[in-house]
C-alpha cells in the first residue's frame, strides 16, 4: 500500500492459519508446563518456567525438537520443547511500502523519526539493531534506500514486525503505540516543497514542584476571559528556518524583496542605470505544530509566520498559515485549493514564475485520496475578497464565498491536476445599488520525470475572468476590475503559463531554468500605459551542503510590456543561504 500524505495504522491482529509456516511468527499456547531455555539443549540453563496455559510466540523452523520461543508478557526469548507447544495461527508480517513522497535532492538515504507515544519503554530494531525507547522518547535516524528489517516490542503486548520501504530523500515521522496489548504505528511523510521545511519534535517534560509555602489553593484568584487561551494539552513541534537573501539589481526594480515583471517601469519612468546591492533576513520562518489524539484520529494545528511584514525597510512579524486539519477537512488560513505546490518549480526568488498560483487565505476545506490509487480530490469555499481599481464606488467586501474545487490524478512518473474557481464579484455602482458579475478560473498543472528522476518537468496554464488576484504577479494591483468611464464595471480576462525544467547533477546539487508569461485583458478607454503582458525567465542552481543547509544562486530576468506595446526590462542576481530548524 502507497500514499504520499495518508497517515498509516497498522495493529497487529492473529489470522486463522491451519498448518505451520517456516519462519513465520506465530501465536502459540503453552500445553504442558515446560522450561523455557537458553539453547536448543535439555542441558542448556534455564531461562523460566513456563505454565500450562500461557501464550507465547514461537517460530517453528523445520521439524526441530526444540522450538524458538519468545515470551512477550516479560521479553524473554529462548528455546522450548516442541511438543509442550500447541501452534495455534500465524502473526501478520508486515510489508509497508511508502515510495510516492520521494525528494528531489537524491541524498541516497531518508530521513526516518521514531517517536514512542505511550509511557512505557519500547525496543524498536532495524535490520537487527536494537534502539532502545524510553516513555515519549524519540529517535531520528539515518537509513539507506531500500527494503530493511522491523521488529518492535514492549513487554506485554504483541510485537511489530516485518518490513520497511520508505522513499528515497525523503523524511517520515513513524509513531508507535498500542491498543488493546497490540502494539500499532502511524507513518505519516513530511511534504516537502517550495514553502515547506522539515520537523523537528521538541519534547518538554513538566514535573510538579512542591511550594516550600503553604498555601491554601481554595482561596487562589483565577482571572480568566472566555477567549483566553486554554493550557496546554499536547506536544509541540518547531519548524523554520533562518535565511540570508541577497541581491543585485542590475537595472529596472527597486523592490529588493521580490522580482514582480509587472511593477518594471516603462517608458520615461523606465530605470537602465540605476544598480543596487541588498543583504536581509526578513524571509526568516518559524512554525509551530501541534497533533492531538482524537477518538477517530489526530487533530493537527499549524502557525506559521515571518518577518516579511511591512516595507522593505521594516521587519513586521507577518502570519502566513493558521490552520487545523481533522481527517478530510481543513479550516483556517492556507494555500488556496486552486493551487497546486507540487507543481511549482523552486526558485531563488520567493515569488517564482509570474503566472505561478501561489496565495494563502481563510478556507474551509473538504480533501481526500479517491480510488484505488493516490489520485486526491478537493473542494472548499474561500474568503472572497476583490481587487478594484476604483475604492469610491466598490467594496472590498464580498456576500458570497470563493468555490474552488481540484482532482489530483497522481501516476507513476508524476501527476496532472485540473482545478476550476467560481467567484461572484458584488459592488456598489454608480446608482447606489449593488451590482453582480461572474467570475471563474481554471488552472492546469503538473509534474513529470522526463526519462529519469533526475530531470523533472514542471508546468502551470491558468485562464480565466476576474482571478488576477489568485495569480502571483498580480499580487496587490488590483487589477480582477476596472471602473469605466461611464460608471460600468470591466472585468478583463487573464491567461497565462510557465515551465521550468530541473536536473539534478548529484545527490546535492541541481539545477534548473523557468520561463513564464501573464496576459490581461484591457479596454479601448485604458490608457495606452496601461499593462498588458509581461515575461518571466530565471536560472537557478542549489546546493545542500550538508544536512539543513541549503544555498541557492539564480539570476532573473524580466519584461513588461503595456498596451501602446511599450516595455521595460529588468535583471537580478540573487542568493541566499538557509539553515533549517
Amino acid at each position: 500500500m502507497t500514499s504520499a500524505s495518508i497517515k498509516y495504522f497498522f495493529i497487529f491482529s492473529l489470522l486463522l492459519f491451519t498448518s505451520s509456516v517456516s519462519a513465520q511468527w506465530m501465536n502459540a499456547e503453552v500445553n504442558k508446563d515446560v522450561y523455557l531455555r537458553d539453547y536448543a539443549d535439555q542441558n542448556s540453563r534455564i531461562i523460566m518456567s513456563m505454565e500450562k496455559g500461557r501464550q507465547v510466540l514461537a517460530l517453528p523452523i523445520g521439524e526441530e525438537t526444540y522450538i524458538r520461543i519468545w515470551d512477550f508478557q516479560t521479553g524473554k526469548r529462548g528455546y522450548a520443547y516442541r511438543g509442550f507447544i500447541t501452534l495455534q495461527d500465524t502473526l501478520i508480517k508486515a510489508e509497508i511500502t511508502e515510495l510516492s513522497n520521494a525528494g528531489t535532492l537524491h541524498r541516497g538515504g531518508t530521513t526516518l523519526h521514531i517517536e514512542n507515544e505511550h509511557p512505557q519503554n519500547i525496543n524498536v530494531e532495524i535490520d537487527q539493531i536494537p534502539y532502545h525507547l524510553q516513555p515519549y522518547q524519540e529517535i531520528t535516524l539515518r537509513i539507506k534506500k531500500g527494503k530493511h528489517g522491523l521488529w518492535i516490542s514492549r513487554d506485554g503486548a504483541y510485537p511489530f514486525w516485518g518490513n520497511i520501504e520508505l522513499a528515497d530523500s525523503a523524511e517520515y515521522v513513524f509513531k508507535v503505540g498500542s491498543v488493546d496489548e497490540t502494539l500499532t504505528a502511524h507513518l505519516t511523510p513530511i511534504i516537502t516543497t517550495q514553502d515547506t521545511v522539515r520537523m523537528e519534535y521538541h519534547h518538554v517534560d513538566t514535573v510538579n514542584v512542591t511550594p516550600k509555602v503553604r498555601i491554601d489553593t481554595a482561596k487562589i484568584v483565577e482571572n480568566k476571559h472566555p477567549q483566553d487561551l486554554e493550557r496546554a494539552k499536547s506536544k509541540v513541534g518547531l519548524r523554520g528556518f533562518v535565511q540570508l537573501n541577497g541581491i543585485f539589481d542590475f537595472n529596472g526594480l527597486s523592490d529588493v524583496d521580490r522580482f514582480i515583471p509587472v511593477e518594471i517601469p516603462v517608458g520615461d519612468m523606465r530605470n537602465t542605470t540605476d544598480r543596487g546591492f541588498y543583504l536581509g533576513a526578513r524571509q526568516s520562518r518559524i512554525g509551530f505544530s501541534s497533533r492531538i489524539k482524537a477518538k477517530t484520529g489526530y487533530l493537527n494545528l499549524y502557525v506559521e509566520g515571518d518577518f516579511a511584514g511591512g516595507e522593505t525597510n521594516q521587519m513586521f512579524f507577518r502570519l502566513r498559515q493558521a490552520y487545523a486539519d481533522y481527517g478530510y477537512l481543513t479550516v483556517g488560513q492556507t494555500w488556496s485549493t486552486f493551487s497546486d505546490l507540487e507543481a511549482t518549480p523552486l526558485t531563488v526568488d520567493r515569488e517564482g514564475p509570474n503566472s505561478s498560483v501561489l496565495i494563502r487565505q481563510g478556507m474551509i476545506r473538504y480533501e481526500k485520496k479517491v480510488g484505488e490509487g493516490d489520485n486526491e480530490f478537493a473542494v472548499s469555499v474561500e474568503t472572497p475578497t476583490i481587487g478594484f481599481s476604483d475604492s469610491v464606488y466598490i467594496s472590498e467586501r464580498q456576500p458570497v464565498p470563493d468555490v474552488i474545487s481540484r482532482y489530483k490524478l497522481t501516476y507513476k512518473d508524476g501527476h496532472f491536476q485540473v482545478a476550476g474557481l467560481f467567484r461572484v464579484l458584488s459592488y456598489n455602482n454608480n446608482m447606489n445599488s449593488i451590482s453582480h458579475n461572474v467570475g471563474f478560473g481554471l488552472n492546469i498543472s503538473g509534474k513529470r520525470e522526463l526519462g529519469s528522476e533526475d530531470n523533472l518537468l514542471y508546468f502551470q496554464g491558468i485562464f480565466g475572468k476576474g482571478i488576477s488576484r489568485y495569480v502571483r504577479g498580480f499580487r496587490n494591483h488590483n487589477y480582477d476590475a476596472f471602473e469605466s468611464p461611464n460608471g460600468d464595471i470591466f472585468i478583463p480576462q487573464t491567461a497565462g503559463g510557465y515551465l521550468s525544467l530541473e536536473h539534478h547533477w548529484s545527490e546535492k546539487l541541481f539545477s534548473n531554468i523557468t520561463g513564464g508569461i501573464t496576459w490581461l485583458q484591457t479596454a479601448e478607454w485604458q490608457p495606452e500605459d496601461s499593462y498588458q503582458a509581461s515575461y518571466y525567465g530565471s536560472l537557478n542552481s542549489y546546493w545542500f551542503a550538508f544536512d539543513r543547509m541549503q544555498l541557492g544562486v539564480g539570476y532573473i530576468y524580466g519584461v513588461r510590456r503595456n498596451k501602446n506595446l511599450e516595455h521595460g526590462y529588468a535583471s537580478r542576481l540573487q542568493m541566499y543561504i538557509r539553515y533549517d530548524i
